[in-house]
């Protein structure tokens, strides 16, 4: 019964926070003001109403004055709002086409600039991923799943490349982070939430002007290797 109150919380928290937010950008002039409202209201208290008891190392390895690409482990749908609250910078996220047209959560990702993917086919993949770089490119930092879907098992699973493929494009750095103990809190396989410790780690920037298209698989295992060793840290 508690674990279905705070769903149901959760849900319209994140749900208001994503209708109204959007209407002050005109106010603010500011088209962050959504993903500021995320990264210092809605991700406190969203966490809070989870249980959640967070603790946060390697803050000071993320640089604020460029543009970025987090990559972390993924087993629950609070990382988000972990992600969120725990970076120092406002964080765009990515997402497949399809959820433009989602009621309200279409409206938020496209008013607070977002950036979308369309996977219909590998050229219209590719084309979007270049789009993405570029909004990357201009400013923006983005936080993304390498392994593609929350992990069944709450194991670190293979990871897939578009994400190094953007880093590449853009010519930005890279940040891992491994978020621990959200598979226990909220597993991908359960509907029940139960509080508890989470802890994430942030590693040290790995620059993507390092590597290439031919040395990417290096680029990939160098950056799933610096999650895992904080996995055991």
């Amino acid at each position: 019964m508690i674990s279905a109150i705070r769903l149901f919380f959760m849900l319209i928290w994140t749900l208001s926070l994503m209708f109204f937010t959007p209407f002050f950008i005109p106010i603010t002039f500011n088209r962050q003001f959504p993903l500021f409202v995320a990264r210092t209201l809605f991700s406190r208290v969203l966490i809070w109403i989870a249980g959640v008891k967070l603790k946060t190392y390697g803050v000071e390895n993320v640089p604020t004055d460029q543009p970025l690409i987090f990559i972390a482990n993924h087993c629950s749908y609070i990382d988000i709002g972990v992600l969120c609250r725990i970076a120092p910078v406002n964080l765009h996220f990515i997402g497949k086409k399809e959820l433009m047209w989602v009621p309200i959560i279409g409206w938020y990702m496209v008013v607070a600039g977002h950036i979308f993917i369309d996977r219909s086919n590998r050229k219209k993949a590719v084309e979007s991923l270049k789009k993405a770089a570029l909004k990357i490119k201009n400013g923006k930092c983005v936080a993304m799943y390498p392994e593609g879907t929350r992990s069944k098992a709450g194991e670190l699973g293979e990871f897939k490349k578009g994400a190094f493929h953007l880093a590449l494009d853009a010519g930005v750095c890279i940040i891992p982070v491994h978020i621990k103990g959200t598979y226990s809190l909220w597993p991908a396989t359960s509907n029940t939430i139960t509080p508890g410790d989470v802890t994430v780690r942030i590693g040290k920037p790995i620059d993507s002007l390092l590597y290439s298209r031919k040395t990417i698989n290096s680029f990939v295992a160098e950056t799933k290797m610096a999650i895992e060793d904080m996995s055991t840290a």
